[in-house]
């Protein structure tokens, strides 16, 4: 009875968008086993937001989750910024997982804006 449980206790507590990936001969990476750490560049003065990674710069999607996802160190609000366009405004609570892009692309290019003008720091997960 034990193993079930822990089963069932494992199965409630891996999120939706956490979805496994498996190389070739490789382990599974989990979507946020995968994330790293980042830290934003502070923006120079008034209507100039904060960026990750550092501007002129570009990170892509790793592939290992469905979505692009941050851990902030702060509240915040952060967009995605794609080649084509910085899409909607979405607020990340301190210290919480938060989908700010579904639907990634692996590989595709894109960096973070944080509402602001001051630095951020937290987890990012792709």
């Amino acid at each position: 009875m034990t193993v079930s449980a822990a089963v069932v206790l494992t199965a409630l507590t891996i999120p939706a968008q956490a979805a496994d990936t498996a190389g070739s001969g490789t382990e599974a990476v989990s979507c946020y086993g995968s994330a790293r750490s980042y830290s934003a560049e502070a923006g120079s003065g008034p209507g100039d937001n904060a960026h990750w990674p550092n501007r002129g710069h570009w990170t892509s999607v790793l592939g290992n989750c469905n979505d692009i996802n941050i851990k902030t160190n702060s509240t915040r609000s952060v967009r995605v910024c794609t080649h084509n366009k910085c899409h909607g405004w979405v607020k990340a609570t301190k210290g919480v997982w938060t989908v700010i892009f579904t639907n990634s692309t692996p590989d595709a290019e894109y960096y973070l804006q944080f509402d602001g003008v001051s630095t951020n720091s937290g987890w990012i997960a792709d």
